[in-house]
């Protein structure tokens, strides 16, 4: 049985709102119903709400949310991906200005780490066995899609070999920050975001180094 029926989630639609163009921000009411549905999945677990809770909980009629989504699946799928969107979103923010590859990577997993985004999809996936299963053991399609985001954002590459290098490394940092976004507890001290900084470097540098050479420097076409 695939992780999509245990869950109750379209993957795939999952997926394409990850890898492709940002989705629209939606209107209000859509924003509302997606902020009830996430309240109720940390407060009582996927499985146990229903469109009639949701409707509750936001304030709105059946039918209002039955004219934005098919129904409860799409509305789980909804909450994910704006979730995950988010998460990136505020790691592109806070690394946009860096010079360097290595800075770069740290300064986006310290705020990954931090990021009430990931708290939610924590707590969503300890809750919900079938999240837990999409992120851990039935966790390649997703993985595939964060190491080719990952690789489209590192810049232009020319040789294969290139590509490649850059896709290993990818791939790693994928596992690594999936790791940490189930379990925050790490001998890294994560509270202390200056210690963490110079652990996840020293860690991560000799990783990242080998790529610098194969990255255009900002400003250059």
């Amino acid at each position: 049985m695939s992780g999509r029926r245990h869950l109750d989630v379209d993957l795939d639609e999952l997926l394409r709102s990850l890898s492709g163009p940002q989705a629209p921000a939606g209107d209000e009411t859509t924003a509302r119903i997606l902020d009830a549905a996430s309240e109720l999945f940390l407060q009582y677990g996927i499985r146990r709400c229903t469109v009639d809770d949701i409707a509750q909980r936001s304030g709105l009629g059946r039918t209002t949310i039955y004219r934005r989504f098919d129904g409860r699946s799409q509305i789980v799928t909804a909450v994910l991906a704006r979730e995950c969107r988010r998460f990136l979103t505020s790691i592109m923010f806070a690394t946009v200005h860096l010079e360097t590859i290595e800075d770069m990577v740290v300064e986006g997993f310290l705020t990954g780490l931090g990021s009430p985004e990931r708290a939610t999809l924590s707590a969503l996936a300890r809750s919900e066995p079938g999240l837990l299963r999409l992120l851990t053991v039935e966790s390649e399609p997703l993985i595939a899609v964060a190491t080719g985001v990952l690789v489209d954002a590192f810049g232009p590459l020319g040789r294969p070999a290139d590509r490649r290098r850059v896709e290993v490394v990818a791939e790693a940092l994928v596992r690594l920050a999936l790791s940490f976004v189930l379990e925050r507890r790490s001998t890294i001290p994560l509270h202390d975001r200056q210690r963490a900084r110079a652990d996840l470097h020293a860690l991560l540098d000799p990783l990242l180094e080998p790529l610098g050479e194969l990255r255009e420097p900002r400003g250059h076409a």
